[in-house]
């Protein structure tokens, strides 16, 4: 290879001296003309924001079990037997009646209540039979302290059947005292029981309770 052809060559190497030259040349700059600078600048940055969000986002919002049925006081709670379906099968015609309890909620913690999730276990107090369950997720909003929320209802999947809602005062003697077993969660706390409620015999449009001889 003649000498010409070495000058022009694209891929010779560089000089030694005019390589390490080139390599330290960052270094000599002033560090606000540094790339490596304001690329360690955006890297901590971008932690400290992680961190911010982490610590928002999950630790200022950890619960425990404990501490959250100490936060959660039921009111305005009400309960009463709904149609939940009309059925029309070649053996039977007519309607189901299900279980259902509603309430309020108000925050007497002292912090912000959010995303909280509820479980409505419905049972007959007789026997300890399953009747159906009921769930909702509450509070996308958080409550603060003394903050109350709107009515949450909750109902069972199953109950009674019968022609009409009049025919359940007929067949009276067929009901049963029941009740609703409710259990919360909120973020990682677990799920944990904070509320058993009574259901009355009331049915939803009569203004009578099914008494129970």
């Amino acid at each position: 290879m003649n000498n010409d052809q070495e000058k022009t060559d694209p891929i010779a190497p560089l000089p030694a001296t005019q390589e390490k030259m080139e390599i330290l040349q960052d270094y000599y700059k002033s560090f606000w003309r540094n790339s490596k600078f304001w690329l360690g600048v955006v890297l901590f940055f971008f932690l400290l924001f992680f961190a911010f969000m982490y610590k928002k986002t999950v630790l200022d919002t950890s619960i425990n079990p404990r501490q959250l049925k100490a936060s959660l006081e039921f009111f305005d709670i009400s309960s009463q037997w709904v149609v939940n379906e009309q059925v029309n099968y070649d053996d039977f015609r007519g309607i189901i009646l299900v279980p259902e309890v509603s309430f309020r909620i108000r925050n007497i913690g002292k912090r912000d209540l959010s995303y909280v999730f509820l479980l409505g276990v419905f049972r007959f107090m007789d026997n300890g039979k399953f009747i159906g369950e009921g769930y909702q997720m509450t509070l996308r909003r958080p409550l603060p302290p003394a903050g109350e929320s709107q009515k949450i209802t909750l109902k069972a999947g199953f109950g009674y059947r019968a022609t009409s809602t009049a025919a359940f005062e007929k067949y009276k003697q067929n009901w049963r005292n029941s009740l609703c077993d409710l259990f919360a969660k909120s973020h990682n706390s677990g799920l944990t029981g904070v509320k058993t409620f009574y259901i009355s015999r009331k049915i939803a449009g009569q203004d009578i309770e099914i008494k129970i001889r």
